[in-house]
């Protein structure tokens, strides 16, 4: 039975750390992925064994993966068109992807638990709960993750408070996490408790309700956007794609009656926005003139019905001299058709998604499309737009899981050449069916709101449409599985440059690093004055 122990705990330790994140159950209690943590590193550091410490990662990670990822197994089959075995297959093997910092943390102490004196060190001091806390936060945030799903998250439930987000991002709140859950090891370990640690935790939580102060702007534009959410299925949408009469007919005139319904804020349209790849027709593109771009007729006829530019997903289609077949021969896009329903700026996705748009494997990719011609090849977007509209106000776009990655994020942010007022997401979430992923794309999108200081719109085919103020709280959605419009009216500095640019979109990951010299330093001068116990 003592041989079983742990692996209970461990299945618990999981079942409570799916809590911290939207789930299955609709209850949230944000910091049980602490505890859960905490139990994890104190089987993984207690284990003799590499071996053990692999199989405790393997059932703690194989039963989150099983409560929160197990839309998986059904995604692979639509998205990529494969087998229900393989399709399973490959979502059981997502649990050797998930939480990777800890299968790097087992490689460590596989050759560090060889050195007796560094093994009995474990634990003893402040010291060390700070740099195992820095190690896996750098890890986890640097390590690949198709679903970037990370210890600080949770924190979101309280965004508005989240102050030091625009200072030092989702690093230092997954630090202070990994901080704390080092404490509880240590407490049960070791019978000690760093009172430093603990009360810089506390007072960072004291201070992040001050740092969300901003400058309340003198001047501000009122820009009205509506989101179409057409709530197109995945058969269907898969049959207009294909060409099909009836589909293409269906697709196409839900979206145009969405589109050219009565305004109900009562006022005139600014901005239209139909979500990833809603428009069912690879669109060729004049490279060298955007404007001179021949566009459907359907299209036009919205934008001068409603006086309205329009933003949608859509193909870009170009012809790849080099072969005959169409791997790579389109972009997943974000085009703007701007008031004269003239072609004006187009934004090609940059972070394609593995085993649906692309497969990982390198420069056997383009054998692979011949033996996969179901699988999308995109090519990969290179350029970085601000899209410029007639009301003053500029926004950049960003297409799917590609907002959930800051460092993608920050590097498009300090690309471009003009402020943006918003940020917006087109996304198709229908692939996913009616699970929890809609809920956790969005839980781990408004983090982007508060890391930069700036709003988002977030318009999805099957939902869940939204608008997330700047302190990354939701201000209205259409829900899962609903037909029509969300009609908004926002509030925007007239100014752009109001915005500001965060210390976290500047410095990113590398902000952090001299709050943790900070502590290396003091703790070192605790341990010379022989009050290393803290």
């Amino acid at each position: 039975m003592d041989k079983l122990k742990p692996y209970a705990f461990l299945l618990l330790a999981a079942f409570f750390y799916t809590l911290g994140f939207p789930n299955l159950l609709h209850i949230y209690l944000p910091f049980m992925p602490v505890i859960s943590t905490a139990c994890l590193i104190y089987y993984l550091f207690k284990a003799n064994t590499t071996k053990q410490r692999v199989l405790y990662y393997l059932v703690y990670n194989s039963f989150i993966n099983l409560l929160s990822f197990y839309w998986i197994t059904a995604t692979l089959q639509e998205f990529g068109n494969l087998p229900f075995i393989v399709a399973a297959f490959l979502n059981a093997l997502y649990a050797f992807l998930l939480n990777p910092q800890y299968f790097l943390l087992i490689f460590l102490l596989h050759f560090i638990d060889k050195n007796e004196k560094i093994k009995n060190s474990y634990f003893n001091t402040a010291l060390f709960n700070v740099i195992l806390a820095a190690f896996l936060t750098t890890a986890e945030y640097f390590l690949p993750q198709q679903f970037p799903v990370m210890l600080g998250q949770p924190w979101i439930i309280i965004s508005e408070y989240l102050g030091a987000a625009r200072f030092l991002g989702l690093p230092i709140f997954s630090f202070m996490s990994y901080l704390l859950a080092c404490e509880i090891v240590r407490a049960i370990q070791k019978k000690r408790l760093s009172y430093i640690n603990l009360f810089s935790l506390l007072l960072f939580i004291g201070l992040n309700p001050f740092l969300t102060k901003t400058p309340i702007p003198q001047e501000t534009l009122t820009y009205h956007v509506r989101l179409v959410q057409a709530n197109i299925s995945n058969f269907l949408k898969v049959k207009s794609e294909g060409g099909g009469y009836a589909s293409v007919s269906e697709v196409l005139g839900r979206y145009h009656d969405l589109s050219t319904e009565k305004f109900t804020k009562g006022e005139q349209l600014d901005l239209i926005v139909w979500p990833e790849t809603a428009y069912p027709y690879p669109i060729k593109t004049d490279k060298e003139n955007l404007m001179a771009s021949q566009l459907p007729s359907l299209l036009a006829d919205i934008v001068y019905s409603m006086n309205s530019p329009l933003l949608f997903g859509g193909y870009d289609h170009f012809r790849n001299s080099k072969n005959n077949n169409y791997f790579q021969t389109e972009y997943n896009a974000a085009l703007y058709l701007n008031h004269l329903a003239q072609l004006d700026e187009v934004y090609h996705k940059h972070v394609l998604i593995p085993f649906g748009e692309t497969l990982p494997l390198g420069p056997f990719k383009e054998w692979a499309s011949t033996k996969v011609p179901e699988m999308a090849f995109f090519a990969v977007g290179t350029k970085y737009p601000v899209f410029q509209t007639r009301s003053k106000v500029n926004f950049i776009s960003s297409i799917c899981y590609e907002i959930l990655r800051p460092e993608f994020m920050r590097e498009y942010m300090n690309s471009v050449h003009s402020a943006p007022h918003l940020m917006i997401n087109l996304t198709n979430d229908s692939w996913y069916g009616n699970t929890v992923e809609p809920e956790q794309h969005l839980f781990l999108t408004r983090w982007r709101a508060i890391e930069f200081d700036l709003p988002i719109l977030r318009s999805t085919n099957t939902g869940i449409s939204t608008f997330i103020d700047r302190k990354g709280r939701e201000v209205e959605r259409l829900a899962y599985d609903t037909t029509g419009n969300l009609d908004l009216k926002l509030e925007l500095p007239k100014d752009a440059k109001y915005n500001g640019t965060t210390p976290f979109q500047l410095y990113g990951f590398l902000g952090i690093l001299p709050l943790w010299l900070l502590y290396f330093i003091f703790h070192i001068i605790l341990i010379r004055l022989n009050y290393d116990k803290n």
